[in-house]
């Protein structure tokens, strides 16, 4: 089906509207989708918004890496940037011989000392001591379109998740209002050489890690994270009907794994994803920044469609307010079990959540909405 809707091209919203109305009329209310209540290990908080910023902001952050010394480097922009010193304020260029390349960077992995990192415009880069001794483009005579998110497998082969072969990683919201599902997670060597892909038709795979015997993968607009055998066979669900749509993982030393909620999911939204004529007239018509979507950050200008922070009562946020933005990180089980959260809310600063790292008894966290790397401390 989801091949189908590639053929089809701008076709394919007509093509989806036709069949949600005859799944409608054959099943009524089998397009209704409910949404998971916010409770328990997942109840909101303010972890987030009370969690210490570390240095000034840092526009552009989007990935997070340790490297065998215990440096922190971070993606952001043109470069990437050691973070060290007195809570990691101190900013140093690495890999300096990245500046100036096309596009700015974004995922990061790391084995040893090697350092992998993508373009968002499509490349991989692998990098030693600093320096880029190989490069992948394209796979299949087709240009890599936009890399969400790197992990290196126990083999020592990289494991790369591309989100869309249409749209790059910054029209993600385009492409969940397309409703695309042509993502795919692509292996290569150590040196990048002999790629191919080992799943395709994804709907925007944000994450890659590998527990135990296999590769986790977040797939983000249909709200779930599943595991493919390192072995072979077929994928198996992890977590499925998450609140949010899932991006990158972190391992944790305890065995758990953390996982960074880049955006949240509204009645709203549900809605106009279900409405196909409104979505294709909205697409077609409307200033990207106010499509009734979600996002990273707000601007708080009066255009914006509805964020749940301009709805407040005696001056308080309320918190089942329905957020435009939101900042939420899970951790999880080994087994795929929700354990904690860390949220940022509707009237909160520190919104989406592209990363996060464990370090001793602290989560550092990426809010690309505000710009900020985060520290919070954790019972």
């Amino acid at each position: 089906m989801d091949r189908l809707r590639v053929v089809l091209g701008k076709g394919a919203l007509m093509f989806d509207a036709l069949l949600s109305r005859l799944k409608e009329a054959l099943w009524p209310g089998s397009e209704a989708i409910a949404l998971p209540t916010m409770n328990g290990a997942l109840k909101p908080n303010r972890r987030l918004d009370e969690a210490t910023p570390l240095g000034d902001v840092l526009p552009g952050c989007d990935d997070l890496i340790e490297l065998q010394d215990g440096s922190l480097i971070v993606s952001a922009g043109h470069r990437l940037w050691q973070l060290s010193g007195a809570a990691y304020a101190q900013r140093t260029p690495w890999a300096d011989e990245c500046a100036g390349l096309l596009g700015p960077l974004g995922a990061l992995t790391a084995a040893g000392d090697t350092v992998y990192a993508a373009l968002t415009s499509g490349s991989v880069l692998r990098l030693e001591r600093g320096r880029i001794t190989a490069r992948l483009e394209s796979l299949d005579g087709s240009a890599l379109r936009g890399v969400t998110a790197l992990a290196v497998l126990p083999d020592g082969r990289v494991a790369i998740a591309e989100g869309s072969a249409t749209n790059p990683p910054a029209d993600w919201a385009r492409d969940l209002l397309e409703r695309r599902a042509e993502g795919r997670i692509v292996i290569a060597n150590a040196d990048l050489s002999a790629a191919s892909v080992l799943l395709r038709d994804l709907a925007w795979p944000a994450g890659l890690h590998v527990q135990d015997d296999a590769l986790w993968f977040s797939e983000a607009w249909r709200h779930r994270v599943q595991a493919i055998p390192l072995a072979g066979g077929a994928p198996r669900p992890v977590l499925q009907n998450l609140p949010g749509y899932p991006g990158r993982f972190a391992p944790d030393a305890a065995g758990d794994v953390w996982l960074a909620v880049f955006a949240l999911r509204t009645q709203l939204l549900e809605f106009v994803l279900r409405e196909h004529a409104y979505r294709a007239e909205m697409l077609a018509a409307i200033d990207p920044r106010y499509w009734i979507a979600p996002a990273l950050g707000t601007a708080g200008h009066y255009l914006e469609p509805l964020q749940g922070g301009a709805i407040k009562k005696l001056g308080i946020v309320k918190p089942w307010a329905p957020p435009r933005s939101y900042g939420l990180v899970l951790r999880l089980s080994a087994q795929g079990e929700i354990l904690d959260s860390l949220h940022s809310r509707a009237g909160g600063v520190h919104h989406g959540i592209t990363a996060v790292r464990r370090r001793g008894d602290a989560l550092i966290a990426l809010s690309k909405g505000s710009g900020r790397v985060l520290q919070a401390k954790l019972p």
